[in-house]
């Protein structure tokens, strides 16, 4: 059973808790439909899918539910934006004036004046424009997949049948889908099936990812590969690309399956990609680490002032301890490197969704893995013993690939930076069940490892034991 969600007291959305409370907003759900004639539909499940949180400023809440009548079931999103209450009626009279899709059952947007609220429902949304093309399979069809299959496999093919899901959705971000194509050659009438990935982003930077994962595909080499890219299309901001084979290293981990091996050929993997030489039009600094690390430090300050005196301590060390850093080694760096970006297969490793890929400092991406193990080590509960293994296992099979200096003070750092600007802040801006809990131990193993090192033994004794088992990594 996950653990209940933590939400911070905010003056400006006085309302949070109840937009963060799945029960409330199931009864709420429930209303709408009865106030739309639908009495006999039921809300079975009500989940909160993604938060977005922003101190002072806004919350935007994604959630699916599950709907019945009792002979049928189906599948509604919708998402929840949270404002001051002038922004809120001001952002629920500019959405009616921009609805683009009507819905059956709920209101395309509503308005909450209440909660200072507004909802919008799926496939409605402030910023992808297109979303309805992903919701309706004859118009994924019609409209998107002719073109995408054209691009990968010529005019000879035609598609016989889809079956397509959507696999994760961002409100006012990006949504994805994954599309099963039935494929029928024109002239032999041979027959195949082809999974493909599509995602919708709300500017237009999938453009550039798609430049960027052609010229690592050309690149594939026996420690790392890429998916296939397909193509981009503009007018409505989708970038497609083929699915690749294997698991998440998040499923493995999870499992207890990630063995000192899959560990190495990460590691490896990491390497590889570091290594790549392609040009990359985006660039990481340690000044932007440096700015990401104080955008933390605010933010975390304004939620937990109980806080603010050990994360301003842990900054103010890293900042010190910046000039052994290199600051002119750059590589290609992945940006977004965790475990559910990474896929497993028995011959390779792939990394996936490379929406930042940039040039950066070697280190940064090693560390933000690092601080991920890190952090899974702490909310698990798990000996450090057997985390410390896992660390030397990536740290090592990176080294042994590495052209470029791999210190151990330089590891140290960039892990504990990232444990900060992303595991911490994190902890605020998602309200995770549970996870705003370890906030104060995160830092504090942050502080830990800046003291110590990744190797010392004091950074078991990090995060609480309050209810470690149930979160969610």
């Amino acid at each position: 059973m996950i653990t209940s969600r933590v939400v911070p007291t905010d003056t400006n959305l006085p309302f949070l808790q109840v937009i963060l409370d799945e029960g409330a907003m199931r009864r709420e759900f429930e209303r709408q439909l009865d106030s739309r004639g639908h009495s006999n539909i039921r809300v079975i499940d009500c989940e909160i899918e993604r938060v977005k949180y922003r101190p002072q400023r806004n919350c935007v809440v994604g959630f699916k539910l599950g709907l019945g009548d009792g002979a049928h079931e189906l599948e509604q999103r919708l998402y929840v934006g949270a404002f001051t209450a002038s922004e809120a009626k001001a952002r629920h009279e500019k959405s009616i004036a921009e609805v683009r899709v009507e819905t059956a059952l709920f209101a395309p947007v509503s308005f909450l004046p209440a909660l200072n609220v507004v909802i919008w429902t799926f496939p409605n949304d402030r910023k992808l424009l297109s979303l309805s093309l992903f919701a309706d399979k004859s118009l994924l069809q019609i409209s998107l997949l002719g073109d995408v299959v054209a691009a990968y496999s010529g005019e000879d093919w035609e598609i016989t049948g889809i079956s397509h899901r959507i696999s994760n959705y961002f409100p006012e971000h990006s949504c994805c889908v994954n599309a099963r194509v039935a494929l029928r050659h024109i002239e032999s009438n041979d027959r195949r099936d082809w999974e493909i990935i599509g995602k919708m982003r709300n500017d237009e930077a999938g453009a550039t990812t798609h430049l960027v994962m052609k010229s690592l595909f050309d690149r594939v080499g026996a420690d790392v590969a890429y998916a296939r890219p397909i193509m981009y299309q503009p007018a409505e901001r989708i970038h497609w690309q083929a699915r690749v084979p294997g698991v998440t290293l998040n499923s493995l981990l999870a499992a207890g399956s990630a063995d000192s091996s899959i560990l190495q050929r990460v590691g490896r993997a990491v390497a590889a990609l570091h290594g790549t030489r392609i040009a990359i039009p985006g660039r990481t600094t340690i000044g932007n680490l440096v700015e990401n690390l104080i955008h933390a430090q605010s933010v975390i300050t304004s939620v937990r002032p109980d806080c603010s005196t050990t994360i301003r301590r842990v900054v103010e060390l890293l900042l010190d301890s910046m000039e052994t850093l290199d600051p002119n080694t750059s590589v290609v760096s992945h940006g977004d490197l965790h475990s559910n970006n990474i896929l497993v297969s028995p011959s390779q490793i792939y990394f996936v969704d490379m929406d930042r890929v940039a040039l950066g400092p070697p280190l940064a991406d090693l560390g933000s893995f690092l601080a991920e193990l890190v952090y899974r080590a702490g909310a698990k509960n798990q000996a450090w013993q057997f985390t410390q293994s896992k660390l030397n296992d990536v740290i090592a099979a990176y080294r042994e690939r590495a052209s470029w200096p791999v210190a151990d003070d330089d590891t140290a750092w960039y892990t504990a930076s990232a444990l900060i600007h992303e595991r911490a802040l994190r902890c605020v801006t998602s309200l995770k069940p549970g996870h705003y809990d370890l906030l104060a131990d995160i830092i504090a193993t942050a502080e830990r490892i800046m003291r110590g090192g990744l190797t010392s033994e004091s950074v078991a004794t990090s995060f609480s034991r309050t209810q470690r088992a149930n979160l969610r990594p």
